[in-house]
């Protein structure tokens, strides 16, 4: 039966007639299996996957037959349902005269019909399908792109040069195969808005040389020329704000976290310099205090006690926030806040693991 099981494990994607052999224990040759495998993927059509939003890709059929029949080992009949809220997307076979073939795509589990499959060759399928997925979200054609600096506030939308010089970069980009990427953007956090005829595209520049497009749950990472972010700093000129005094702090190159007060919080050093993750990181720290609302004065109740402080260095300078529960200080200058003394601690904490 482990043979044929592996065979009918295949059969996520191609048969449910396969799925009712084996549950019976119905032997099934290998011979029986390929026969009945070719004829299903002999009326595939087209095969897309969507998202949990809706959005549809399409993948390269060729590729995806090609790479189908390295699939189906080291799957288990698992009792242990795949749940809605663990599916990261949907894969959908479209085949000549008969009803599509329909997969729910979990991490660690894959759907068909009513059976739920486990084990590391759920794990692999899903790892590649989530490639072919970052494939296909690159094959379009741009009508249009609008470009953003979101620390700037700043837009404009592309020339026709300029959009087909993107384009031509984003169809060589190099997907990337670790999906945990620890990176927020850095500043001027530019992004690119890509309108087509098969969908819309949203891009984030991360680093010079990485950018990330969501799809659903999940989120794409690719390798691009550093050069496009040059050209985009052409396109959109970063511009220091002079009335938004927190814009300043972008330019810090340590961050120093000081145990002052209330707050659970440990010492510590980022030296922004190190790398581009750490960089993220302080930007990102600078995008949470300015979502804070200034204040005319300093409130005149529910202060509270102090409970941490964090130190921007710039140009040689340390600029200090002095964190309260509800409001944090920068010199003479107060601002209101919701548990964003939190939300910045999180941030940073992990680097000192």
């Amino acid at each position: 039966m482990k043979s044929s099981l592996r065979a009918y494990l295949l059969s996520i994607v191609v048969a449910c007639t396969v799925i009712t052999a084996c549950a019976q224990d119905t032997k099934v040759t290998d011979a029986d299996m390929r026969d009945r495998i070719g004829t299903e993927l002999g009326t595939v059509e087209r095969v897309t996957v969507m998202s949990t939003d809706g959005q549809e890709v399409s993948l390269d059929l060729p590729e995806f037959l090609k790479g189908l029949q390295g699939q189906g080992k080291d799957l288990q009949l698992s009792n242990d349902p795949l749940k809605q809220e663990d599916v990261r997307f949907t894969l959908v076979l479209y085949r000549k005269q008969v009803a599509p073939l329909v997969v729910s795509v979990g991490e660690k589990a894959s759907k068909f019909g009513e059976n739920t499959y486990r084990g590391a060759g759920a794990i692999t399928f899903y790892q590649w399908i989530h490639r072919l997925t970052g494939n296909g979200l690159l094959a379009i054609k741009s009508e249009n792109i609008l470009l953003s600096a979101d620390d700037l506030s700043l837009s404009r939308m592309l020339a026709v040069d300029e959009t087909a010089y993107i384009e031509k970069v984003l169809q060589v980009a190099i997907s990337e195969s670790d999906q945990n990427v620890n990176q927020h953007p850095l500043y001027p956090n530019y992004r690119l808005r890509i309108d087509s005829v098969e969908r819309p595209l949203e891009v984030t520049v991360l680093t010079p040389t990485l950018i990330s497009i969501p799809f659903g749950r999940e989120r794409h990472f690719y390798h691009v020329d550093g050069q496009m972010f040059s050209r985009l700093t052409e396109y959109l000129v970063p511009k220091e704000k002079t009335t938004q005094p927190i814009d300043k702090l972008f330019k810090s190159t340590n961050i120093r976290v000081e145990a002052t007060g209330e707050m659970r919080v440990n010492n510590l050093d980022l030296d922004v310099s190190q790398s581009t993750v750490e960089q993220g990181m302080a930007h990102q720290a600078v995008r949470l205090l300015k979502t804070g609302v200034q204040l005319v004065d300093r409130p005149q109740q529910g202060v509270g006690p102090e409970e941490y402080r964090l130190h921007f260095r710039v140009n040689g300078k340390d600029h200090t926030v002095i964190f309260y529960s509800r409001h944090f200080r920068i010199n003479d200058s107060w601002y209101a806040h919701n548990q964003l003394q939190k939300a910045i601690w999180k941030l940073i904490e992990p680097t000192q693991k």
